[in-house]
């Protein structure tokens, strides 16, 4: 039975449309853990922006198209308009003519806590966001509680985006979020929304694996859904016994927002909003460079380095 549901996320709303129960139940538990709320407002979009379907097979991928791996495992085709990604025979379909829905269309059922049908879902949502001027970015995000502006904590899994994270909220800055982010350009300003509610550590018995847990349960710090960015860090991860920090011109942060986010590139029929998005974010903003040590373990150490780039903004 198809479900039509709408979503606010990031002060947009989203039309989501499911063909059979078993996508519905796949949509619900998977937006459960992103700020992705239903809207019962009137006046929402009557055009769905993705389409999900698990009764139908797959969708047919056109031959003779230009392929290429994209990061977190999958082939993206594309013709340079209409845009194919395969995930272990599942496909995400995007920018086909006459078609302004993102599809989704899965091999099967597959249990919700496969990693490839987070996957699917998160291409998709992140293209149909594209295509409402909402564009994602790994980074983590808190509010400076002396000045209520926005830093933008930004870098690859790994880079120490959820350490330091945890150090700020811990600290008393209100928190947004530890991972990913989406941008829009707002009047004069580019704001930045969380998308992934949970925040995720690396546990104390594994090098690799990491913990999940709701902030909005730990901390005594407000959560803030949405903030204006001044300030942005690129962590490194080095291994020295002391952290080292050094500005980084427009031009260079630029270059660092595009490599954390690919499908300004990929995408496109979006491309060129995205772009500027992030050029305009990169002039907004002042940006660093983090040679992160150990010493930024340590929590004071960590937010007094974060305190006195942002005094800097």
């Amino acid at each position: 039975m198809a479900q039509r549901t709408l979503y606010r996320v990031a002060g947009e709303s989203l039309l989501v449309e499911t063909e059979d129960a078993w996508a519905s139940a796949a949509i619900d538990a998977l937006f459960a853990g992103w700020y992705l709320t239903p809207d019962d407002a009137p006046g929402g979009p009557s055009v769905p922006g993705i389409v999900m379907s698990s009764a139908i097979g797959p969708a047919p991928i056109p031959g003779g198209l230009d392929g290429f791996q994209i990061a977190g495992g999958g082939t993206c085709y594309t013709d340079g308009q209409a845009s194919y990604i395969d995930i272990e025979g599942s496909v995400v379909s995007m920018g086909k003519p006459g078609n302004g829905a993102i599809e989704v269309r899965m091999d099967g059922p597959v249990p919700f806590e496969t990693p490839a049908l987070t996957r699917v879902v998160t291409y998709a949502l992140s293209a149909a966001l594209r295509r409402r001027r909402r564009f994602e970015l790994h980074s983590a995000a808190a509010v400076d509680p002396g000045t209520g502006k926005g830093v933008l904590i930004v870098g690859p899994s790994g880079s120490g985006k959820s350490t330091l994270s945890v150090h700020l909220a811990s600290a008393g800055w209100p928190f947004l979020t530890d991972d990913v982010l989406l941008l829009s350009k707002e009047s004069a300003d580019v704001a930045a929304w969380p998308l992934r509610r949970c925040f995720a550590v690396i546990s104390a018995t594994s090098d690799t694996e990491k913990r999940m847990f709701l902030p909005h349960e730990v901390f005594e710090a407000s959560f803030q859904d949405r903030c204006v960015p001044a300030t942005l860090l690129f962590p490194t991860l080095t291994g020295a016994d002391r952290s080292e920090v050094s500005p980084l011109a427009a031009g260079d942060a630029m270059a660092r927002l595009i490599r954390m986010s690919p499908w300004c590139c990929y995408d496109r029929t979006t491309a060129p909003d995205h772009l500027a998005v992030l050029s305009a974010l990169a002039k907004q903003a002042t940006s660093y460079a983090v040679r992160a040590g150990r010493d930024l373990l340590d929590r004071d150490a960590a937010v007094n380095l974060i305190a006195a780039c942002a005094r800097e903004s």
